[in-house]
């Protein structure tokens, strides 16, 4: 399956900058830091931007406003932190990025639950998304 392939590949930045970090060479240290929040920051607002898909792709949501309005401005929350994050200091902000996207898989399950994503999303999503958050929490320990 090409999600299969292509999630994969998307953790191995994760886990090369982490290693960095953790095992690199000190003068790395800094730049493998400010790479592993850009592109945390990057995937966190892609994940959102998939639950806006899931939901401007649901017929039945415009029926429902005020549910509509509640689901995208979810959607629109993981780009949010993940500015915000940009913009923090690097080990509190990988706690951050780390425990967003924690919540957002929790987002992606229920999605799932409920017939709003495809029911395979979030069996891809848990192994991903250990590997991610296993990153974040080394190098913030680092």
């Amino acid at each position: 399956m090409a999600a299969v392939w292509l999630g994969g590949l998307g953790v191995v930045p994760f886990l090369a900058f982490a290693t960095l970090i953790l095992i690199g060479p000190p003068e790395l240290v800094g730049t493998a830091s400010d790479a592993l929040a850009a592109y945390g920051a990057i995937i966190l607002s892609f994940l959102g931007g998939i639950q806006w898909g899931f939901v401007t792709g649901d017929a039945h949501a415009a029926r429902e406003n005020g549910a509509l309005l509640r689901r995208l401005s979810v959607s629109v929350l993981p780009s949010l932190v993940a500015w915000t994050v940009l913009l923090a200091p690097r080990e509190p902000g990988f706690v951050v990025l780390a425990g967003t996207f924690l919540l957002v898989l929790l987002v992606d399950i229920r999605a799932a639950r409920l017939n709003r994503a495809p029911a395979w999303y979030p069996s891809l999503r848990w192994p991903l998304m250990l590997l991610v958050v296993a990153s974040l929490i080394g190098a913030t320990l680092a």
